[in-house]
């Protein structure tokens, strides 16, 4: 009866080695699959300099009414310096910026602000994040190309100040359409205030003409000024 046992098992192994031999194979082929496909999405578009870093690349059709493929990264410089966002479209690059993406210094307390890339309608979307204390903030660019132009086709600043509404604490928000010239603005005083005596606030005011879907190379300046509905902007809508 041993014999017969010790003989089946043996035939049991030969017939379901196979078996697991294949599975190993395509769980093997899977995973050197999966990390060539990982290491494809986050290679560089094109030559990158001596020394820098490749925080991160995205490929994608931008624009709406005649989109382009594109390839986009950003690079980072070794000494942590502003970092460069490339564009390039047929191997070819078209855009060179240091402004939009932010450097790993520039977030504050809460670190590092630059978040990874997308492309969502037609739009490169590049975001940062950061802030400390009572203090957090969101900027999000919206690129696109338009008449062979690439431009801010929009911009959004969210932020969130934990002190009392007495001290100019609240959620603010302030959104900006540069293709339609809408400028969404928006204040929430602190939930837990009670000694609060500020409204919420939602207004609607026009871009002005000069500022409609501007180069791209005009961020920094986009960055430092107030976009918010009052006089300097208009009477809002």
């Amino acid at each position: 009866m041993y014999l017969f046992q010790t003989q089946a098992k043996a035939l049991d192994n030969v017939i379901h080695r196979p078996r697991l031999w294949v599975a190993l194979m395509l769980m093997t082929a899977f995973t050197i699959s999966h990390a060539a496909d990982a290491a494809t999405a986050k290679a560089p578009c094109g030559n990158a300099p001596p020394g820098s870093v490749l925080d991160d690349s995205v490929r994608g059709a931008i624009g709406s009414t005649d989109p382009v493929n594109a390839c986009v990264d950003v690079l980072r410089s070794p000494k942590d310096g502003p970092r460069r966002l490339r564009i390039f479209v047929d191997g070819k690059q078209v855009l060179s910026n240091h402004s939009v993406a932010l450097g790993p210094n520039d977030g504050g307390v809460n670190g590092d602000p630059f978040q990874p890339l997308q492309i969502n309608h037609g739009s490169l979307v590049v975001q940062n994040s950061g802030g400390g204390g009572p203090l957090t903030w969101t900027e999000t660019w919206h690129l696109t190309i338009r008449n062979g132009q690439w431009i801010v086709a929009g911009w959004d600043y969210d932020a969130t100040d934990t002190h009392s509404a007495a001290d100019d604490g609240g959620q603010f928000d302030t959104s900006v359409n540069a293709l339609t010239g809408e400028i969404r603005d928006s204040y929430d005083p602190p939930d837990d205030d009670d000694t609060n005596t500020k409204p919420s606030t939602r207004r609607i005011c026009k871009l002005p003409p000069d500022w409609r879907s501007p180069s791209i190379s005009r961020v920094a300046t986009i960055r430092n000024t107030s976009w918010r509905c009052d006089a300097q902007l208009g009477k809002p809508l």
